[in-house]
């Protein structure tokens, strides 16, 4: 039974190597990245492989994420309340704005974006897909999860995260975030300015269910195509959005 479950666990950290950054690697590498023997590696690619889990380029040799994901993903977005209902609501929000929404959730420490709509504006945002992950203090949807956190676990996850700069505009402090975080509270909405993107404004709000905050909904636009009075439209259309969402899952 170890042996099963040290085999289920190693060809899962397969599969969890590849993202957009590394969609396919040959075996050497794939190995490598998971501190695997390259025989050990080839032999569990291989059989995910043959499940349609991965797939193998016939000329290169590299391995990719294969169709059976599709499967199993699309599956959950149907099984999921918070997928179903949210791909829905932000459909609906994205065609009232224009702008790029979407819905993220806390994992592994991070804003994890589980579901992305595109802009339908011809000038958009920096593009952002499902799957990407953002530093909870850079990003409006890490700081709506981040200000739902007890303050002690909050806290705890700072120390361990600390408090990257992906722009000259992040935050540089923890007071400053904890401002931040109190306006989340207060205002239910939070706010990216140019935090992770130079040129890029992002707000959202929080998807409560069971009294607790599970997703932050949020929309994303370029910072020249925002005014104050558009700005207060837009952070009433996502609360909006993020309130019927949290009703959704309440139904």
């Amino acid at each position: 039974m170890q042996n099963n479950t040290q085999s289920v666990q190693r060809a899962l950290s397969l599969l969890k190597v590849f993202d957009r950054a590394t969609p396919a690697l040959g075996i050497t590498e794939l190995a490598a990245r998971v501190g695997l023997h390259k025989s050990t590696a080839y032999r569990l690619a291989a059989t995910l492989a043959g499940e349609g889990f991965l797939r193998q380029d016939p000329d290169t040799g590299r391995y990719s994420l294969g169709e059976s994901l599709y499967r199993v993903a699309a599956g959950l977005v149907e099984q999921d309340p918070l997928l179903r209902e949210g791909r829905r609501v932000l459909a609906a929000l994205r065609d009232a704005c224009g702008h790029m929404v979407s819905l993220a959730v806390l994992d592994d420490e991070q804003a994890l974006f589980v579901l992305v709509e595109e802009a339908t504006l011809p000038v958009r945002a920096a593009a952002m897909k499902a799957g990407d992950r953002l530093p909870l203090s850079v990003s409006a949807a890490g700081k709506v999860l981040l200000a739902d956190l007890p303050p002690a676990e909050a806290d705890a996850l700072l120390r361990r995260q600390g408090m990257p700069r992906m722009t000259p505009k992040s935050l540089a402090s923890r007071q400053a975030l904890a401002r931040e975080l109190a306006r989340v509270r207060r205002d239910g909405i939070g706010w990216g300015r140019e935090e992770s993107a130079i040129g890029l404004l992002a707000l959202a709000g929080p998807v409560r269910r069971a009294g607790r905050t599970v997703a932050a909904l949020g929309v994303a636009c370029p910072t020249n195509l925002t005014d104050a009075r558009s700005l207060d439209a837009l952070a009433h259309r996502v609360r909006a959005a993020a309130d019927e969402l949290s009703h959704r899952l309440h139904d």
